[in-house]
């Protein structure tokens, strides 16, 4: 529970339901099937962005997820921790997501 304590402001009360609330979530998505032949129907630009340090999800998602999805784009983020774009990173973040969104689309 180390990370909902970083997260928690208020102290265990909040860090512990941060807990219980995330197992909720994960309990719910179990059935979400994200296959490559799933993804590779999306057809909307897309920008994953993950960080590298996440204590949930390896790295390896988010690059199946790149090579499954046509004219996606993928920021590792060095240092990133499982929401990147609210920490450290939040600048970066901003930076690449403005450049996503004015460049145009192109197709690998």
């Amino acid at each position: 529970m180390t990370y909902y304590r970083q997260c928690a402001s208020r102290g265990d009360a909040q860090a512990g339901e941060l807990a219980r609330q995330f197992a909720g979530f994960s309990r719910s998505y179990d059935d979400v099937n994200f296959d490559a032949a799933l993804l590779a129907t999306i057809r909307a630009r897309t920008l994953i962005v993950h960080g590298d340090r996440d204590e949930f999800f390896p790295v390896g998602i988010p690059v199946e997820m790149y090579a499954a999805i046509p004219g996606s784009a993928l920021w590792i983020v060095p240092q990133g921790s499982h929401v990147p774009i609210f920490d450290a990173n939040a600048k970066q973040f901003l930076e690449a997501a403005q450049r996503f969104l004015q460049e145009p689309a192109a197709s690998r």
